[in-house]
């Protein structure tokens, strides 16, 4: 001791040294206070990290759950011993979370009396059992969770319900008037629905999920059921309230106006259904008052089709009367001119069988008054019925048809029979209208020749002429003769046609050539005297023209006109043609 107080005060002797000690002691101190201070800093934020934890393990709503798993565990047994181990952990954490708490508020009396390195430590180690504490607890939550899963799926599923209904009931409100009397039904259900939401809360707040899930359900099937009435109601009310009054008045208005028409209707008892139908609509409106609409639909719907069936009905009656009012008296007429031509048949068959050797039709004219006596017959039993008005149109009307496909083949056969006869017959007066124009053709040619007294006629003409009256002798007798041969009278008519025709063809040429001959000589005698050549051609065309020589004749004339007027042949022509 001694010897340091001598040490020291050599040292405080010298000045140099006592500065360096004190420099060497400041800097000493400050690294100390530094040390302190940071390792104090550090401390302070392991318990701000450690009271972070602790803050956030107690953040974690285990009482409220667990009360919620303990109430449910009550209602049922499933979960019973899950619930109770849940219990013992939950305890256990609480337990930590309590020590924990105590040891933090111990931690912060050490910081504060600046016991930092006893508070680290004791930091590290609540560290520790907050950690696993925390583990501990979010395990706890977990198995919580998976507990009261059922509560939070009830819960989500009734907040989507309430999300439906709501939409839903502003839907009602702002469609009140398209419901009609129908609004007073939906406001019901309404109210039903949000007592139902009420009684849910209940259950729920007593955790007697069993039931809250049942009423779930009848909340589920109550909107369902509000929401058809919703879509379906403004269609079944107007089909109820007004289409099938309005389809029930246009019925029997319908049947009404057939009825005073006296069409029979009595077999489609229409009266009667209308009568079920409209009761039928009138259980269906008491229904729709009350809301129940699942049978409604298909009962209006099936009044719509009676009545549609019923309506036809009648109209295909009425139409059916009205068919056979306008045309029965016409296939009634119709027998009886058939009738009238069949005697007219038979008197001309009569008269004409000999003189055309027509073939035996007797049996087929028989046949043809077996079946228009049987026409007749049917004709009085339709005409019967008609006045009875007993059977239905329609079923006439068939009776009717039958009657006109029967009379039509009878007319068929009828006319056959007549096709025959009436060809027959204008086989006769076809070749009576051919024989008066030969014969005019031929009067015509024997005029024209001996008007026109040709110097030479070709000796064939009056063969020709000969023999083509020959041919219209021959018609004229063949036409006389009885029975008549209609193949030879018709075949010699073709040929006496072809024969005449072609001789009055060549006469037509003949005169006209001898016309266009006398027209060019008398023509060039205004030139003879003053010309000698034209007088010597012309003087050879009047001596061929003499001989029969008229091509030659006119050849000759023509091309010594032409000598003096070229173009002159156009002019004699249209004069040879007009005259």
């Amino acid at each position: 001791m001694d010897q340091f107080k001598q040490l020291l005060n050599q040292l405080l002797q010298n000045d140099t040294m006592m500065i360096a000690l004190v420099g060497g002691l400041a800097i000493l101190l400050v690294v100390i206070v530094l040390f302190i201070s940071i390792s104090r800093k550090k401390v302070k934020n392991m318990q701000n990290e450690a009271e972070t934890l602790y803050t956030s393990i107690k953040s974690i709503s285990l009482p409220f759950k667990m009360n919620k798993a303990e109430s449910l565990a009550r209602v049922n047994t499933t979960i019973k011993e899950a619930v109770e181990k849940s219990q013992i952990q939950f305890e256990s954490v609480q337990e930590v979370l309590k020590e924990c708490s105590s040891e933090l508020g111990e931690i912060d009396d050490l910081i504060y009396v600046h016991k930092t390195k006893t508070a680290k430590h004791q930091l590290i180690e609540l560290m520790e059992k907050l950690r696993s504490c925390e583990s501990e607890a979010n395990k706890l939550d977990a198995v919580l969770n998976s507990i009261l899963e059922q509560q939070s799926t009830q819960r989500e599923q009734i907040i989507r319900l309430q999300n439906r209904f709501r939409v839903d009931k502003g839907v009602i409100n702002s469609n009140r008037e398209s419901y009609n009397s129908g609004i007073e039904v939906l406001e019901d259900r309404v109210l039903t629905i949000e007592k139902m939401f009420s009684t849910f809360e209940e259950w729920m707040y007593a955790s007697e999920f069993t039931k809250a899930a049942k009423q779930q359900e009848e909340i589920s099937e109550a909107i369902n059921e509000l929401e058809m009435l919703m879509k379906e109601y403004p269609s079944l009310y107007e089909e109820a309230k007004i289409t099938l009054p309005k389809a029930i008045d246009e019925t029997s208005y319908v049947y009404s106006q057939a009825r005073n028409k006296g069409v029979y209707l009595e077999h489609l008892e229409v009266s009667k259904n209308l009568e079920v139908i409209s009761s039928t609509l009138k259980d269906d409106l008491n229904q729709l008052s009350e809301g129940h609409v699942d049978s409604i639909m298909d009962s209006l719907l099936e009044s719509r089709k009676r009545l549609i069936q019923i309506k036809d009905q009648v109209i295909h009656e009425e139409k059916a009367h009205d068919e056979l009012k306008e045309n029965v008296s016409f296939i009634f007429e119709q027998i009886d001119e058939l009738e009238r031509q069949r005697l007219a048949v038979n008197e001309l068959y009569e008269r004409k069988k000999d003189r055309f050797s027509i073939n035996d039709m007797s049996n087929h004219l028989s046949q043809i008054e077996l079946n228009v006596e049987q026409l007749k017959k049917d004709r009085e039993t339709l005409k019967g019925c008609l006045l009875e008005k007993s059977i239905p149109a329609t079923t006439l009307l068939l009776s009717y048809k039958d009657l006109c496909a029967d009379t039509n083949d009878v007319l068929e056969q009828f006319d056959r029979i007549k096709e025959q006869l009436e060809n027959a017959c204008s086989d006769e007066i076809r070749a009576q209208k051919q024989l008066m124009k030969l014969q005019l053709i031929l009067n015509e040619i024997h005029v024209k020749m001996n008007k026109k007294r040709i110097p030479s006629v070709s000796l064939t003409y009056s063969d020709d002429y000969h023999k083509a009256s020959l041919m219209v002798k021959d018609i004229r007798f063949l036409l006389e003769a009885s029975p008549l041969n209609v193949d030879i009278l018709n075949a010699k008519i073709k040929e006496a046609i072809d024969f005449v025709y072609t001789l009055y063809n060549s006469v037509n040429n003949l005169v006209g050539m001898a016309n266009m001959v006398e027209n060019t000589i008398v023509f060039g005698n205004r030139y003879r005297s003053s010309n000698a050549e034209i007088d010597s051609e012309l003087t050879r065309a009047e001596l061929c023209f003499r001989n029969g020589q008229y091509t030659k004749a006119l050849k000759i004339a023509i091309s010594a006109i032409e000598k003096i007027h070229p173009g002159s042949y156009e002019k004699l022509l249209k004069k040879s043609q007009g005259a």
